[in-house]
């Protein structure tokens, strides 16, 4: 979901890294939506559903949407995640 709508998904991609001197973590989503309408710029809350059931969200920003593929960074911290699971 972004911004509270529903967004039907071909597929979707989410990396996370985080930096040797960071506590936070870094996070961005690839998402090929089935609808090419592109997302207008700005920053939303972004909720994630894992193919497992897992919830994830955060506020991301749009950093391009052209023909139904949208990259969101992550604008904070990305609840549901823990950095551990990084190594």
């Amino acid at each position: 979901m972004v911004d509270g709508i529903g967004v039907p998904l071909k597929a979707a991609y989410l990396l996370v890294a985080q930096h040797d001197n960071s506590e936070q973590v870094q996070w961005e989503v690839l998402a090929y939506a089935l609808d090419e309408e592109p997302l207008a710029r700005g920053t939303y809350p972004v909720d994630l559903t894992t193919l497992e059931g897992r919830e994830l969200r955060g506020d991301a920003l749009v950093v391009r949407s052209v023909d139904g593929a949208h990259v969101l960074r992550g604008a904070g911290p990305l609840a549901g995640f823990d950095p551990d699971e990084l190594g």
